[in-house]
């Protein structure tokens, strides 16, 4: 800049004389434009013309008020925090009582390496008799099933092993292998409710 080429004030536009920066830059913007540097009522850093120029007022009672503010800030963030704990340990502690119930209830079911020591076909271990009625059923059930398996298995081969029907060397007819029927399923109380 030129010493002496600011032009004097009687040249200078009427409506420029007098402004502040922030003024003259809301001149420059379109209607209603709101400058950064000026706070409005409902923002956290306006400060009344009233309460600024109290002369009641000090400082020191303004930072006396921050901080306050500012514990009343971490008290309830330190409230909401241990709340927030409390309620995680109960519902871990709810977790935690129901997966040892679910676990509890899986080894009572394990067969063999269960902690009752007891197999999973419901035979006593030392004197080897169904300790139920349920058990007994089920193992007659399995040995019945077997038994048909076992008996269709045979006729199957022996079809397939004599396709004449007749002993070849002395022409006797052969013995007819009789297949048991299957037994019907056994139904269960679990059966039972889920048909209900």
């Amino acid at each position: 800049m030129i010493f002496g080429s600011e032009p004097p004030l009687y040249l200078k536009p009427v409506g420029r004389r007098g402004l502040r920066r922030h003024e003259a830059d809301e001149l420059q913007h379109y209607p209603n434009y709101v400058h950064p540097v000026c706070q409005q009522p409902d923002s956290a850093a306006y400060i009344s013309e009233p309460y600024r120029l109290h002369p009641a007022l000090k400082a020191v009672h303004e930072l006396r008020h921050q901080q306050n503010e500012g514990r009343e800030r971490q008290r309830i963030i330190r409230a909401n925090r241990m709340m927030r704990v409390v309620e995680r340990n109960a519902d871990l502690k709810v977790r935690r009582d129901m997966e040892f119930e679910r676990e509890q209830e899986h080894w009572k079911k394990v067969a063999g390496v269960s902690t009752r020591n007891e197999p999973s076909n419901g035979l006593d271990t030392v004197t080897l008799q169904c300790r139920t009625a349920e058990a007994r059923q089920a193992m007659e059930y399995k040995e019945a099933v077997g038994k048909s398996l076992y008996y269709a298995r045979q006729k199957q081969l022996a079809g397939r092993r004599d396709v004449h029907g007749y002993n070849i060397i002395s022409g006797e007819p052969l013995k007819p292998i009789i297949v048991p029927p299957l037994p019907p399923p056994i139904s269960t109380a679990e059966d039972s409710h889920s048909h209900q």
